[in-house]
C-alpha cells in the first residue's frame, strides 16, 4: 500500500576460507531496512543490525546523501531500530543512505533506498503546519452527537464542564479530559423520527447520505434544527432510568456545540489557568456503507442501490467502487478541517480522526467492506495532514490484532465486561491489550448512577467499573497507555452532579484517576 517506495533488504554476507571447515569468520556490519509508516511530511523504517554498534544515515532530494548523522543500536550484537524523518516535504523523491559501524571501527557498505513521500493536502492548517509530530492524549471522553432519542439533545457550557474540569473534595478545580471524540452512530427512529445508521449494521436500516452526514457537521460547527424524541430522567427513588412522553419536537439551536466548549474552556481558564494544551477534539467518520441500505443490500444485491449517497464536483458516487467510499470520506476530513480553520478556536484543536465501526473484518462480507484498503487509505490522507486516526473495537472484534497494519495511531479495547462479566473475563482483555500495544476504554452508564437508576443497580454496576479501575493499575495499562471514556449519553454529567453519598464517592474516584494519571505530567 505504501507507493513509490522501494524496500531495500541486505544480506549479512559471512566470509570464509576454502575446504569442509572454515578458518575464520569475518564480522561485518549488516543491516536490512524496512518502510514502517509512509506519509506526506514524515516516514519511518524499521533497521534491523548485526554486529553494528553505530548506524550512520543521511537522507536528501537532491543529489547522494552524505551520512552526517547518527544513531547508536544499543546493541552491537543484532538491534532492530525506528529511523524516523520527520522533516519531509509532500509529493518529493528522496534517497536514503544507510551505513553500519562494528564495534572496533569496521564498516559496512554504504545502501542507498529510494522512496517518494504522498501527496500532501492542498493546504495545511496552522495547527498541522506546526506539528512535529502527533501528540498522544493521555485520555480521551466519548462526545454523543444528534441522534434524536438522546437526552438531552445539545451540549451546553454546563454539561460540557462534567468533561472538561473535575472538583475534588476540597473544592479545588483541576482539568480533566485532554480530549474529545464527537461520535455518533445512528439516527433512532423511535415515535416518527427518520430511521437512519452512519455505520454498517445487520438491522433494518437506510445509510446515511451526504446530507446525512451535513448534519452532523452542522451540529457541531454551525447549528442548526434537529429532532429529538421528548423524554426524561428518572429520579432514583420513584421511577428509574429514562422514560420517553411519545413525543416528537425540533430544537433549534443558533451555534454548534463546539462553540459551547470552546465557550467552557475559557470560563475554566479565568478560573484556574491555562491547560498545558489546548483541547483536542477526535472526529467520527461515518462509514461510506455499500448499499443505501446494508442488510437488504446483501440479501438481494440485484434490487439495491450503490448510488445513493449524492455527488461531489458534480459526479454522483458510486459506493460499489472503492474509490469513491474513500473520497467520500476525505471529503468529510477535508470539510472537518476547513470549519476548525474557520472557527480559529483559542482553547481547542482538531487532532484527528475516528474509525466508526466496532470491528473490521476482512473475511465476512468483505468485497462489501474493503477495510484492508479504505482505512489504509485514510490513513495515509489523516498522515498526510498531520491528523491522527483512532480506533475502538469492542472487546476481541476482530481487526484488534491488526490495527497497526491498517495504520492507526492509537486503539482502544472495550472490555464489555460491564454489562457481561461471565462473557468478558477482565484477565483476557488485559491479556490482549498488552500483547497488542493498545489502550484501554472505561465503560459506565446511568445505570451506575444511584441519583437516576436507583441503589441496587448503581452498587452493581459501580463494584464492576471499580475492577476496571483496579485492572488498569495492576496490568501496567494505567500511566502508560491513553484511556478513553464512554459514559453512554449523559451518566458523567449525572454522576458529577449528584448529591448522593455513593456517587459522590464514584465521582471522585474516577476524577482522581483522570487527573492524576503520570502520563498528565
Amino acid at each position: 500500500m505504501r507507493r513509490s517506495l522501494t524496500t531495500l533488504t541486505v544480506l549479512l554476507l559471512l566470509a570464509a576460507c576454502g575446504g569442509k571447515e572454515p578458518v575464520s569468520v569475518h564480522t561485518t556490519p549488516a543491516i536490512k531496512a524496512e518502510p514502517a509508516d509512509v506519509a506526506a511530511y514524515r516516514t519511518s523504517f524499521t533497521v534491523s543490525t548485526i554486529h553494528t554498534e553505530t548506524l550512520l544515515y543521511g537522507y536528501s532530494s537532491t543529489g547522494t546523501p552524505a551520512l552526517d548523522r547518527q544513531m547508536p543500536t544499543g546493541n552491537a550484537v543484532t538491534a532492530t531500530l525506528t529511523l524516523v524523518l520527520d522533516d519531509l516535504e509532500p509529493d518529493t523523491n528522496y534517497r536514503l543512505s544507510l551505513q553500519g559501524i562494528g564495534p572496533s571501527g569496521e564498516t559496512g557498505n554504504t545502501v542507498t533506498l529510494s522512496f517518494r513521500t504522498l501527496p500532501g493536502s492542498s493546504s495545511l492548517y496552522s495547527w498541522e503546519r506546526e506539528r512535529t509530530g502527533l501528540p498522544i492524549p493521555a485520555d480521551m471522553t466519548l462526545i454523543p452527537g444528534p441522534s434524536s432519542h438522546r437526552s438531552p439533545l445539545g451540549w451546553s457550557k454546563e454539561r460540557w464542564l462534567s468533561h472538561v474540569a473535575y472538583t475534588d473534595e476540597e473544592g479545588t478545580e483541576h482539568w480533566l479530559f485532554d480530549s474529545f471524540l464527537l461520535i455518533e452512530g445512528q439516527q433512532n427512529g423511535a415515535y416518527g423520527s427518520p430511521i437512519i445508521t452512519y455505520s454498517v449494521t445487520d438491522e433494518d436500516r437506510p445509510s446515511a447520505t451526504k446530507a446525512d452526514w451535513q448534519h452532523l457537521l452542522d451540529f457541531w460547527f454551525s447549528g442548526g434544527t434537529f429532532l429529538w424524541q421528548e423524554s426524561y430522567w428518572g429520579n432514583g427513588k420513584d421511577s428509574f432510568g429514562r422514560w420517553y412522553t411519545g413525543k416528537t419536537e425540533t430544537v433549534t439551536f443558533p451555534e454548534g456545540q463546539l462553540d459551547a466548549l470552546e465557550a467552557c474552556i475559557e470560563e475554566v481558564s479565568a478560573r484556574i489557568g491555562e491547560p498545558a494544551h489546548k483541547r483536542y477534539v477526535v472526529m467520527a467518520l461515518p462509514e461510506p456503507i455499500y448499499f443505501d441500505n446494508y442488510i437488504l443490500g446483501v440479501s438481494n444485491p440485484a434490487s439495491a442501490r450503490t448510488t445513493y449517497w449524492g455527488s461531489l464536483d458534480g459526479k454522483a458516487l458510486d459506493f460499489a467502487r472503492v474509490a469513491d467510499r474513500i473520497a467520500a470520506c476525505q471529503w468529510y476530513m477535508d470539510e472537518t478541517r476547513k470549519a476548525f480553520g474557520l472557527k480559529n478556536y483559542r482553547h481547542i484543536e482538531l487532532l484527528g480522526f475516528y474509525i466508526l465501526p466496532e470491528v473490521l473484518s476482512t473475511t465476512w462480507r468483505a468485497q462489501y467492506k474493503n477495510y484492508d484498503i479504505v482505512i489504509p487509505a485514510l490513513a495515509e490522507y489523516a498522515h498526510s495532514c498531520n491528523e491522527a486516526l483512532y480506533w475502538i473495537p469492542y472487546n476481541m472484534a476482530e481487526g484488534y490484532k491488526s490495527w497497526k497494519q491498517f495504520g492507526m495511531d492509537i486503539a482502544y479495547m472495550q472490555p464489555n465486561y460491564y454489562w457481561e462479566p461471565d462473557k468478558k473475563p477482565l484477565a483476557a482483555t488485559f491479556r490482549e491489550i498488552n500483547r497488542y500495544d493498545m489502550g484501554l476504554e472505561l465503560e459506565f452508564e446511568y445505570s451506575m448512577v444511584e441519583n437516576v437508576h436507583g441503589e441496587a443497580s448503581a452498587s452493581l454496576y459501580r463494584s464492576r467499573f471499580r475492577e476496571y479501575l483496579q485492572w488498569a493499575v495492576s496490568s501496567g495499562v494505567y500511566g502508560n497507555r491513553s484511556i478513553a471514556l464512554y459514559s453512554g449519553t449523559d451518566a458523567m454529567h449525572q454522576l458529577a452532579e449528584s448529591p448522593l453519598t455513593e456517587d459522590r464517592k464514584m465521582y471522585h474516584e474516577l476524577g482522581h484517576f483522570i487527573i492524576e494519571s503520570p502520563l498528565k505530567k
